[in-house]
């Protein structure tokens, strides 16, 4: 079968390959409740959990460290998620399944954006399905980033639909409907995560300016003034017209470990962010040293929408690559994997003309294929080892190990548990239940085994991700201390989690549900 043939088959079906990772994705959680909510997931979602089984909305399990947002009310983030979070649980109940769910609506719902994107630049099929093997990098679906792309991308959507016309609109372009589509969007991105929303916001900006430069169109001053002003405006009203809200907002900004400071990223940042995105990396090479050749770069006078989103998205996603490296936790990579399948598409789109049919065969092995092989490791790790961990331990089992260690703690009694089991912790009300992230003060510069220890913590209910990652060794912190204290260590897995293997902890991990029971009886 010849190239030629390949591509026209691939551009009658352009969904293609968003379906079948949709349909994994789906099939994943049915069999095996896949993926499991990492370490940060109860801690936006549990203000509303414990509104629904308590009443209150506030999070109980981070008082420690966030005082307001643990006692009185949660505001350490823009509620825009925590609302759709609430609508939902209200119908579907307060579990960990029922967000896992909504995450997975919401990464359909980011699927039919990327490719209403890609239809409205009339993307030839090939290349759709080129980007979306670099959905298999998405393998984390338990924060307000999932709600928080999907407005994003609905905003570029919208963008893309109002620039759609070859000639400037007559009149004043800020009545254009898209646009100011494109602006409300842009406002919900960041009424639902800042730092996403500051990605999208940046990327609406610099997509603006530089169609305005090529096309000569006239600048939308009205809606683009209103994406600066009315996030701007909802800021002021917090700070000084709801004075507590702000202060439970800026206790989370002051104590929180994304922002790093200046840093030279060590070797395995350096390789997370390279297994996130290495298709950006890829095509930014090569971008570049198509800009050293001179090509379509020196005439943007005949760069059209397609190349205008891309060329603003890739300085964005860069931006952000350039952040992780120097200023903030590479974690935040995450955010520019979601902008990924679209810009390697688009990169296939805007420069696949340059290429022969060889070079492009060989274009599409080395900035399409084995770059998204290298994303999708974990993907991998979750269809097989995670499976084998599932058939081991199940959701259901690892729960009613979880309810049966619960029920038994003593009135008051102070255990730490992980983010993943504090969905079932909030329905009982006999403990302390404290997320195993946040034991500390804010500011207290304290050990995680001294604070064990100031709080006499009776028990531990932890995900073999977190006691492999940290409590493995802040219990041998606290034995070597030499605190009359006896640790029992239980751990239901009988199949061993890659968080167990210090060798695969970066590669693959959290993938397993079987919990380890630790116990500490103080003398």
């Amino acid at each position: 079968m010849s190239w030629s043939t390949i591509i026209r088959q691939g551009a009658r079906r352009a969904w293609l390959v968003f379906a079948l990772v949709f349909a994994w994705k789906v099939a994943l959680l049915v069999f095996s409740a896949q993926p499991i909510p990492a370490n940060d997931s109860f801690f936006y979602d549990g203000a509303v959990v414990h509104f629904l089984d308590q009443g209150g909305y506030f999070n109980p399990a981070v008082a420690l460290a966030r005082p307001i947002s643990g006692t009185e009310v949660f505001s350490a983030y823009p509620p825009f998620y925590q609302a759709v979070l609430l609508a939902w649980m209200s119908v579907f109940g307060a579990s960990a399944l029922s967000a896992m769910w909504m995450h997975l609506v919401l990464f359909g719902l980011y699927l039919l954006a990327v490719l209403a994107i890609f239809r409205r630049l009339a993307a030839p099929g090939w290349c759709v399905n080129l980007a979306g093997l670099f959905l298999l990098s998405l393998t984390f679906h338990d924060r307000p980033d999932s709600l928080a792309h999907v407005l994003g991308m609905l905003g570029i959507y919208a963008w893309v639909r109002a620039r759609s016309s070859s000639t400037p609109p007559a009149g004043n372009s800020g009545a254009n409907l898209w646009l100011w589509l494109a602006t409300a969007f842009g406002v919900l991105t960041l009424c639902t995560s800042l730092q996403i929303g500051g990605v999208y916001f940046g990327w609406l900006w610099l997509a603006t300016l530089m169609d305005c430069l090529v096309s000569r169109r006239r600048f939308p001053l009205l809606p683009m003034t209103a994406l600066v002003l009315v996030p701007a405006a909802l800021v002021a009203l917090v700070r000084f017209g709801y004075p507590q809200l702000w202060r439970g907002f800026m206790e989370n900004v002051k104590d929180n470990p994304s922002l790093t400071g200046w840093h030279v990223p060590v070797f395995v940042e350096l390789l997370k962010i390279g297994r996130n995105v290495p298709g950006i990396l890829a095509v930014a090479v090569v971008v570049l040293a198509l800009a050293a050749r001179k090509r379509w770069w020196t005439a943007p006078e005949t760069w059209d929408k397609g190349k205008v989103i891309f060329v603003s998205g890739m300085v964005a996603a860069l931006l952000v690559v350039g952040g992780s490296l120097s200023c903030v936790t590479p974690n935040w990579i995450i955010m520019a994997s979601y902008l990924q399948p679209l810009l390697a598409g688009l990169f296939f789109v805007v420069v696949g003309a340059f290429f022969t049919e060889r070079a492009r065969v060989l274009a599409i092995l080395f900035l399409a294929v084995l770059p998204a092989c290298l994303g999708s490791i974990r993907a991998v790790g979750m269809s097989t080892w995670g499976l084998a961990c599932a058939a081991d331990v199940s959701y259901p089992a690892a729960l009613e190990r979880v309810r049966a260690e619960l029920q038994a703690v003593s009135a008051n009694g102070k255990v730490l548990v992980s983010s993943a089991y504090l969905y079932e912790a909030g329905r009982w009300t006999n403990g302390v239940w404290i997320h195993s992230d946040y034991p500390t003060a804010p500011g207290s510069g304290q050990k995680f085994a001294e604070a064990l220890q100031r709080l006499k913590v009776r028990k531990l209910v932890l995900t073999q991700f977190d006691y492999y990652r940290r409590y493995k060794m802040v219990l041998a912190d606290l034995q070597a201390s030499r605190v009359p204290v006896e640790i029992t260590v239980e751990n239901t897995a009988r199949v061993r989690a890659p968080d167990s293997y210090e060798r695969f902890q970066q590669v693959v991990q959290h993938i397993s549900w079987a919990p380890v029971i630790v116990t500490l009886t103080w003398k």
